[in-house]
């Protein structure tokens, strides 16, 4: 029997979500956790079926998981605070994974975690806690991706690279080898990174000196 399932959040990462559980067919959908004045919200015959504030009352009544659809929204910190709201209560959050990603067989992935269609994460790699690995992106042998860090699509992290915590990684960026980028950064879309970034700092464009 499938265990049942609660996902905070519906926007647009809401429906690979949805797509990724349905494919994989290892929980049941009960609907949807947001604002009160969405309720007539509808996916996939998925519906609003309360707020925050409901989470306990959904957790008496025994559906113990539940996954945070809300994306990276430029910052790490609403993903964070669901997390540790729901880690209060008692929640498990499962390492979402699609079907068609490539993970090497020694690869390590955080709680909460979602990797998305076509990723590929080679040997040696470790993603940690609420990541999200977006469609096709790459991330090479040994790199490591920090917990609440966001790798968007068509990104590549060459081996051995180092992503802090609550960063975001924007769509087709390319950070080479060896390369370490420190806690809460933004790399811009269709960036090149050369050169370490440090905590904090946003960058994009072919980066050459240190952030």
């Amino acid at each position: 029997m499938k265990e049942k399932i609660i996902l905070l959040g519906r926007g647009g990462h809401a429906k690979s979500v949805v797509d990724v559980i349905e494919a994989s067919g290892n929980y049941t959908i009960i609907g949807f956790i947001d604002k009160a004045e969405e309720r007539n919200f509808e996916y996939r015959g998925y519906s609003i079926i309360g707020c925050d504030a409901d989470l306990l009352k959904f957790y008496k009544a025994g559906i113990h998981h539940a996954f945070v659809c809300i994306g990276f929204l430029g910052q790490g910190n609403i993903r964070d605070l669901l997390y540790d709201r729901l880690k209060q209560i008692g929640y498990h959050l499962p390492v979402l994974t699609d079907p068609t990603a490539v993970l090497a067989s020694d690869v390590q992935v955080g709680e909460g975690s979602f990797i998305g269609k076509r990723a590929v994460i080679n040997s040696g790699a470790a993603i940690g806690k609420m990541a999200i690995i977006n469609t096709s992106a790459v991330v090479e042998h040994d790199s490591k991706v920090g917990d609440f860090s966001h790798i968007s699509v068509n990104s590549t992290l060459c081996g051995e690279v180092s992503v802090g915590k609550k960063c975001f990684v924007g769509a087709g960026s390319t950070i080479v080898q060896g390369i370490k980028i420190g806690n809460n950064c933004l790399i811009g879309a269709g960036s090149v990174v050369l050169k370490d970034v440090m905590s904090g700092k946003k960058v994009y464009g072919i980066v050459k000196e240190n952030g």
